[in-house]
């Protein structure tokens, strides 16, 4: 249920019932107080029949609040019709378009303007202005002559005056209305992002303060390794353990050496103006780098046409942005027994799309949601990954998008791009 229909619901509800104790109020002082010559039996016919749909529309939408059920545009409209139709009912057995309260037919124009999109305040802004009409077609003139055309005259200027009413305050209102939630939009998308901004530089701090300090661990057992492996030299048995540590420690010493090499860049990337790098260059490093970490797996990479003539902007992070995602791709294929992940890269004027698939399992639903607004959970740390690949993606002026197709999952990267030719004019 939209929160806005359901909180305009309410009001007009409120409203309603405020105004059946008016109304109510008002016609018996009329009658009995004032002595006004009033039709008593119909106004008091049409507040019970008001009161009975007012309840009615109570009891309808509690159980729907309960129940979850959605509620549209359609449910305010029809509650605001009736508004006009009661209204209009009252005033014609009371005195018609001569009736002081008659302006009130305005009230539901406003709140259409204010909940409603613009064609439906257009709807009810022409039904208003038709009950308005209908009233002053209505009205007898029990003087001829001079007079009676005088009031003629002076029923047609507020026609007149209403109509203009009823159209400046469905423009003016409804115009302000949106003015009004496209800050409150850009203001939650301001805080959105801040709140983003911090968690990503608390886990960067987090990142660098691990890096720091395991940096000196590893530095300690790459020398206990040169010791073990000169003091192995007489005990064939245990050489070959001793070497199989070699691959994992330059790994380790590697990745410290890339996460310092990039902490620098980022540094130096914030002193710059943004520059762009070869798409090939950055292809050849992430199929190097999955190469490297992922041997098991066969990634297939399809380039577009003419693909040496085009930059993408270059950011620090990019390629181990991309090296997550198919760091979750080997993940899902791991899970089914699959090897085979492509990249298929499409241009287009200003941007460049990248699909990455693979053959797992797919994401669920609310993996596809929460992607950008959430980490995801993940046992294995790539809900992280994601979230981080998002917001660097973001970041450049880029779009990132998780889907499935019948093979498995599939990320859809959307990265800005620039090619030589606009480069070399």
């Amino acid at each position: 249920m939209d929160l806005l229909l359901q909180s305009s619901i309410r009001r007009v509800l409120l409203l309603r019932s405020v105004a059946i104790a008016l109304q109510l109020l008002a016609v018996l002082i009329a009658y009995y107080v004032l002595d006004f010559a009033l039709a008593l039996l119909p106004l008091l016919s049409i507040i019970a029949v008001e009161s009975l749909f007012q309840l009615l529309s109570v009891v309808v939408l509690r159980r729907r609040i309960h129940s979850r059920a959605p509620v549209g545009a359609a449910t305010v409209v029809w509650q605001l019709l009736a508004d006009i139709l009661f209204l209009t009912l009252l005033l014609m057995h009371s005195g018609g378009a001569t009736n002081a309260f008659v302006s009130l037919l305005l009230l539901p124009v406003m709140i259409a303007a204010v909940t409603l999109p613009g064609r439906l305040t257009v709807l009810l802004t022409v039904i208003a202005i038709a009950a308005y009409s209908a009233l002053v077609i209505m009205m007898p003139l029990h003087h001829q002559g001079e007079h009676g055309m005088q009031m003629r005259h002076h029923f047609i200027a507020m026609w007149i005056n209403f109509v203009l009413s009823a159209v400046v305050v469905a423009t003016l209102v409804s115009a302000l209305s949106r003015t009004l939630a496209k800050q409150q939009r850009a203001i939650a998308q301001s805080r959105e992002e801040q709140l983003r901004a911090e968690q990503l530089v608390s886990l960067g701090s987090a990142a660098a303060q691990a890096t720091h300090q395991l940096a000196t661990p590893l530095a300690n057992l790459a020398l206990l390794h040169d010791e073990a492996r000169e003091l192995s030299a007489d005990c064939p048995t245990l050489q070959p353990v001793i070497d199989d540590m070699v691959v994992p420690l330059t790994q380790c010493q590697r990745q410290l050496d890339l996460f310092r090499a990039r902490a620098q860049q980022l540094r130096d990337a914030h002193e710059r103006a943004p520059h762009y790098q070869p798409l090939l260059q950055l292809v050849d490093e992430i199929r190097q780098a999955f190469t490297l970490n992922y041997p098991s797996q066969q990634l297939h990479c399809q380039l577009p046409h003419q693909g040496e003539h085009i930059e993408i902007i270059s950011d620090p992070l990019l390629s181990a942005a991309v090296i997550n995602v198919l760091a979750n791709a080997v993940r899902a294929n791991e899970e089914v027994g699959a090897e085979r992940i492509t990249i298929t890269i499409r241009d287009s004027d200003s941007a460049l799309h990248w699909r990455i698939e693979d053959q797992g399992r797919g994401f669920c639903a609310e993996m596809r949601a929460s992607l950008g607004s959430a980490v995801i959970a993940s046992s294995d740390g790539f809900g992280v990954a994601l979230w981080l690949t998002n917001a660097t993606i973001e970041r450049i002026g880029g779009t990132l998008a998780l889907a499935n197709n019948e093979h498995g999952a599939c990320i859809d990267i959307t990265i800005p791009k620039r090619r030589y030719e606009a480069v070399t004019d």
